[in-house]
């Protein structure tokens, strides 16, 4: 027979293993949110890292170090003929190494111009800001007695320009924005 007293000791033992378990499972939770921001402070720290090294090797940092090295060979290459114990051999060489330098660098030229062709598809027409989304779907309509599959094209940036099959579904706030400022100033 279940006395008064069993329950209420029952209840008593049931609430403070519930208190417990709470407890337990707020500490858990607390635990994990630590971990957490951790993992994302040294996923921060590794990408911070890695746009350095990509600052270093931008092709702007190659093209100057390279314009540097073709100005010292052509500084080199002067004093060379300048200096009349000099022989051909040294000043062909230094011919030969400061036209693969300029060629580098219009190579490099070349290649930077066609990159920054390139990201322009990816970028604001209006002020240049980066797409954050491009998707494509394809919808059936029915036209004349005949089911046509229509396929659309939806692009946004992050300036809140929106195109939509090539047509500007929303405007470039950066755009509009220094439209205003130019009028205030002119108008």
């Amino acid at each position: 027979m279940v006395t008064i007293n069993t329950v209420f000791w029952t209840q008593i033992s049931s609430f403070v293993a519930f208190v417990f378990a709470v407890f337990a499972l707020y500490r858990l939770l607390v635990d994990q949110k630590d971990a957490t921001i951790q993992s994302l402070k040294e996923n921060i720290s590794y990408l911070k890292d890695q746009l350095a090294d990509a600052k270093q090797q931008s092709p702007d940092v190659l093209a100057e170090r390279l314009a540097k090295r073709t100005k010292m060979l052509e500084d080199e290459l002067a004093r060379l003929s300048d200096d009349k114990s000099a022989t051909e051999a040294e000043i062909n060489a230094k011919e030969a190494e400061l036209a693969s330098a300029r060629g580098e660098a219009e190579a490099l030229t070349r290649k930077v111009l066609h990159a920054r062709e390139l990201l322009r598809e990816y970028q604001c027409p209006h002020c240049g800001s980066p797409l954050v989304e491009r998707a494509y779907h394809s919808e059936s309509v029915e036209y004349q007695g005949r089911e046509i599959d229509v396929d659309h094209d939806w692009s946004t940036f992050e300036c809140g320009l929106e195109i939509v099959d090539g047509l500007e579904r929303e405007g470039c706030r950066v755009a509009t924005s220094l439209a205003a400022q130019n009028f205030n100033l002119h108008g």
